[in-house]
């Protein structure tokens, strides 16, 4: 990274990539978890919470939908503190009350919370350098403090409930989200002017882009049929700690790397999902480079098809190496096909159109959130939850073939529409 771009950005820009981190932070510090405690700890059904769970992540991709339209309106500066007090609420209520309600208000709040920082974040990265120069080195720092707080997050997770009542684990985002209400209060700068906000979209507006969108059938085919990886990555965050921490035993993986650095208790199912994290960090660059020349219809074939292989390895065995493996071949389909998908949006779009159809193209992410999470709660209730509470042999194999069938849709799919849709694009 050039040093002498990064200190031509403004400190507004870091001020607002900081925030980013700390609620990514507390985000993936909460989420990786939720599943164990809802399930495990309040002994809520499998089922309901993943109807709950489906809701909530799928609201975090279409409000920001509205957010960013209110944000441009009103400004930045307000919609970040509106932000992180609706997101301290929101985790200070989740790691104080027990009550199915009480859980269900906060994680509304959460939703609500996080789909304001998405737009407002990127937007001031925007906002704040110049395409050509400095707009890369930014988002650059902008995409390097989201995966950051994907890997701190689950780790200070970890200690907590480790050393601390479980509930603590959500009062530290509370207190993550706390100090960033302080920032946006003191520190951040307005960066949307009285002008642009007088010109920014009205609510009516978003709706009417919305509308327009929809009217391009070759993109809603894409968005429907490519919402079965994401639903997979969506199962991969919310169901797999769970069976993690109930069936698959760390501790001689923890032992041999306490050989080498003396950790101590650290290895929880939220640090080893987060591996997925640690290696597109990793590996996301060299893979992208490797597969530059592909087609992107070809790319986004064989990542998902990579992606939904992967599930095979833990359906095998719960063991840690063959999950572990599992999360590997499954990092290496996500890296292959996910950003590919985003430029593929592109492409398709009218060239005056592109950025709102960027922008629309997360509408697979809520679909798939949407259905794959009632759908995985009713197999993990079916097929492991309930017949493990009452002694009866589990049946991982069911789960994991109906996690599997998302992505096998989307495969067929995806096959389907590169020949019937966009044949030149699979020729090439």
């Amino acid at each position: 990274m050039d040093l002498d771009l990064v200190r031509k950005l403004p400190g507004t820009l870091f001020s607002a990539v900081i925030m980013e981190l700390f609620e990514r932070l507390a985000y993936y510090g909460m989420v990786l978890v939720l599943s164990i405690y809802l399930v495990q700890h309040l002994g809520i059904r499998a089922d309901v919470y993943g109807t709950v769970y489906g809701i909530f992540t799928g609201a975090l991709y279409f409000l920001p939908l509205i957010a960013g339209a209110l944000a441009d309106r009103f400004g930045y500066k307000p919609a970040l503190i509106v932000a992180f007090s609706t997101l301290t609420a929101g985790y200070t209520i989740l790691g104080t009350f027990t009550s199915f309600g009480m859980i269900c208000l906060a994680l509304g709040l959460i939703a609500i919370g996080g789909s304001i920082v998405k737009p407002t974040v990127s937007g001031t990265v925007t906002r704040t350098t110049e395409e050509g120069s400095t707009r890369p080195v930014g988002f650059g720092i902008y995409y390097m403090m989201i995966n950051a707080g994907g890997l701190i997050g689950p780790v200070i997770a970890a200690q907590v409930r480790n050393h601390t009542a479980f509930r603590y684990v959500f009062l530290v985002s509370a207190l993550s989200c706390a100090l960033m209400f302080l920032q946006a209060a003191f520190w951040y700068r307005e960066v949307v002017t009285k002008a642009e906000r007088s010109s920014g979209k009205t609510l009516g507006q978003v709706f009417a882009e919305i509308i327009l969108v929809l009217k391009n059938w070759r993109f809603v085919m894409l968005l429907v049929i490519f919402s079965g990886f994401w639903g997979m990555i969506n199962v991969l965050f919310g169901f797999m700690p769970l069976y993690v921490e109930t069936f698959t035993n760390l501790h001689g993986i923890e032992t041999a790397i306490n050989h080498v650095i003396p950790l101590g208790h650290w290895l929880n199912p939220e640090v080893f999902i987060s591996l997925d994290a640690l290696l597109i960090v990793l590996l996301q660059a060299p893979i992208s480079y490797l597969t530059r020349k592909w087609p992107t219809l070809r790319a986004m074939l064989i990542g998902t098809s990579i992606a939904t292989l992967s599930w095979i390895f833990p359906a095998m065995s719960p063991l840690a190496g063959f999950v572990a493996l599992g999360i590997f071949v499954w990092s290496v389909g996500e890296m292959t096909c996910s950003a590919r998908f985003f430029e593929y949006c592109g492409t398709i779009a009218p060239a005056d159109q592109v950025a709102v159809y960027l922008g629309y193209s997360f509408f697979a992410i809520f679909i798939g959130n949407i259905y794959s999470g009632p759908w995985a709660g009713l197999l993990y209730q079916h097929f492991i939850e309930g017949p493990y509470k009452s002694g009866h042999p589990i049946v991982p194999a069911a789960f994991f073939a109906g996690v599997m069938a998302m992505g096998v849709l989307s495969v067929i799919g995806l096959a389907i529409y590169g020949m019937i849709v966009a044949p030149q694009e699979t020729a090439r």
